[in-house]
């Protein structure tokens, strides 16, 4: 802006040299006047409010609410140009109308059915979150088309929330199903008759429903079809024959995963020291029925696999055994594997490497009262010497530990240092001397040294309470989970009363399980057998504990 300027005096300084004043006087004026309309143009006047309106509805073919229409085109028109936004996916329409074309407009939209309305029903047409205004982007929240074939509109409605049962938390976009009621329905084989979705609250609505008999469900639809799928999807249902709809109804749903797929070996993959064997679903136990003369490790890795190692085999060998597998549901399964070690390359004959391991608690983290030390190894340990571990006092004595105190899991790749055999000394130092351990690769563990600490017991608090109305001969898993996780901190099982001590200090929630069948685990349902998952009861709200602070007689409800 100052050059413009600078150029209008120079201009005018060259036109003050002209005799003629008139023609001088036209012409600045002209030239002032282009010059200053350019400046205008550089910036945008300014405007009116920012448009914050959603769109509605103007006209529709029907009319909302309208009875005893027969056509086959629905036509939409709003009070403002619209943008349609991911309409095949927010668009639910109840009931099903099969399949339609669509024509989009800038101000509206319409919708050509390939088939016939159905006689006596009333439809709803749900755009959810499908329209927006085209300048602004606000969203017309619901936008929802109700009319009838007949001469009523059915009025009945059923409404609720749906949470997550073990974490309490509300999904958004959650398929509420209701489906007319027979002895032969299943929601992994039938689409339902009318149903919705959930908001980002978990709240959901069904509206405009006909009087008569339901089942109903709640899941989550991953992949859009309509249809349950079990080894992906979260459900419930309800544990009732059929709901008989004549009035208003409140249901609520509490989903989980309820994986019934059989167990089944997807995938082997063989290398010259491991095969190892993927599973579809979670493994609990695995047995070898024939073991073979070979001495064989193997070894479950993320739930669902088994790796086998190859121990003093040669690469032509080929290992038949039996198993006997108990998957994540207890059912077992006998399956037959052939273990077949393939030749190493070059690099793998002479590769060579450190066995590693992991201690907890790791460095720098203090001992509990109730702590044991453990030692995870990435695989299973074919040698070891006990008195290879040490335990240097302050004052410098070395301790070694008889063989009770040590105890390995299944595997042999998890060793646990019992507490009660530790040093009662407020520190001391693990010592671990070099080839203490050697794996089923031959592969030995490098000297270790850790310092170690009791913490003091005053900067622990504890939790106590009961379970409220509790059923009769059931017992209660009762779990002590971190806040920001939901990671199980401590567990117990009771009949009524729990106790946790040497709790350390942050911010807490419990959930319990209702163990029904009494197997010490949560148990999911089966949607075939219409048998919910194992109920579970969280108290309300976060419980923040302090050190040396002690916090009694919570009650945990389990009549909610």
């Amino acid at each position: 802006m100052g050059e413009i300027i600078q150029a209008i005096y120079t201009f005018l300084n060259m036109l003050s040299r002209l005799k003629n004043l008139v023609l001088f006087s036209l012409i600045s004026g002209l030239f002032i006047t282009l010059i200053l309309q350019g400046c205008a143009q550089m910036a945008n006047p300014p405007g009116g409010k920012k448009d914050t309106l959603a769109p509605k509805i103007s006209e529709s073919i029907p009319l909302n609410k309208s009875r005893n229409f027969k056509g086959k085109r629905i036509d939409l028109t709003f009070n403002e140009y619209v943008s349609i936004r991911n309409l095949s996916q927010e668009l639910l329409i109840t009931p099903s109308v099969g399949t339609y074309q669509t024509k989009i407009r800038p101000q509206g939209l319409s919708i050509l059915l390939d088939s016939t309305l159905k006689d006596n029903t009333t439809y709803t047409f749900n755009f959810r979150n499908a329209i927006e205004d085209a300048s602004e982007r606000n969203v017309g929240k619901n936008i929802k088309l109700v009319f009838s074939t007949s001469k009523d509109i059915d009025s009945l409605q059923i409404k609720g929330k749906v949470y997550q049962l073990l974490n309490q938390k509300h999904p958004e976009n959650i398929l509420v199903a209701l489906y007319p009621w027979n002895d032969s329905l299943s929601i992994h084989t039938s689409k339902p008759y009318y149903f919705v979705k959930t908001d980002t609250s978990g709240n959901y609505l069904l509206e405009n429903l006909a009087k008569g008999k339901y089942y109903m469900a709640a899941f989550h639809d991953v992949n859009n079809n309509l249809l349950y799928n079990s080894n992906k999807e979260s459900v419930d249902f309800i544990s009732e024959k059929f709901l008989d709809l004549i009035s208003n109804v409140e249901q609520n749903f509490a989903i989980s995963l309820q994986n019934q797929d059989s167990l089944k070996l997807s995938k082997t993959t063989a290398s010259a020291k491991t095969v190892l064997y993927e599973f579809n679903r979670g493994i609990k136990t695995i047995q070898i029925k024939n073991p073979p003369k070979a001495t064989l490790y193997y070894q479950q890795e993320e739930n669902k696999n088994i790796r086998f190692y190859a121990l003093n085999q040669t690469n032509a060998d080929t290992i038949f055994i039996q198993t006997s597998i108990t998957d994540s549901l207890n059912r077992t399964y006998q399956i037959p594997l052939k273990i077949k070690f393939r030749e190493p390359t070059k690099r793998e004959r002479v590769q060579k490497m450190d066995l590693n391991f992991e201690v907890k608690p790791a460095a720098g983290k203090l001992l509990s009262p109730v702590d044991s030390i453990q030692i995870k190894f990435p695989k299973p340990i074919q040698q070891w010497v006990s008195t290879s571990l040490q335990f240097k006092t302050e004052e410098g004595e070395i301790h070694t530990l008889p063989d009770q105190a040590f105890q390995w899991n299944q595997y042999q790749n998890n060793l646990i240092i019992k507490n009660a055999y530790l040093p009662s000394r407020t520190r001391f130092e693990l010592n671990i001397i070099k080839n203490a351990f050697v794996g089923v690769e031959a592969d030995s563990s490098q000297a270790y040294s850790q310092k170690m600490e009791w913490q003091d017991i005053e900067n622990y608090g504890s939790i106590d309470g009961n379970i409220s109305n509790p059923q009769a001969d059931t017992n209660y898993i009762v779990e002590l989970l971190k806040a920001d996780t939901f990671e199980p901190y401590m567990t117990q099982s009771t009949k009524k009363r729990f106790e946790f001590i040497h709790v350390e200090p942050g911010i807490y929630q419990i959930r319990v399980i209702g163990d029904l069948n009494k197997n010490g685990v949560w148990d999911i349902g089966n949607f075939k057998l219409r048998k919910k998952s194992e109920p579970v009861y969280f108290i309300d709200g976060k419980i923040k504990l302090k050190a040396n602070f002690q916090i009694s007689d919570l009650l945990i409800n389990t009549q909610k």
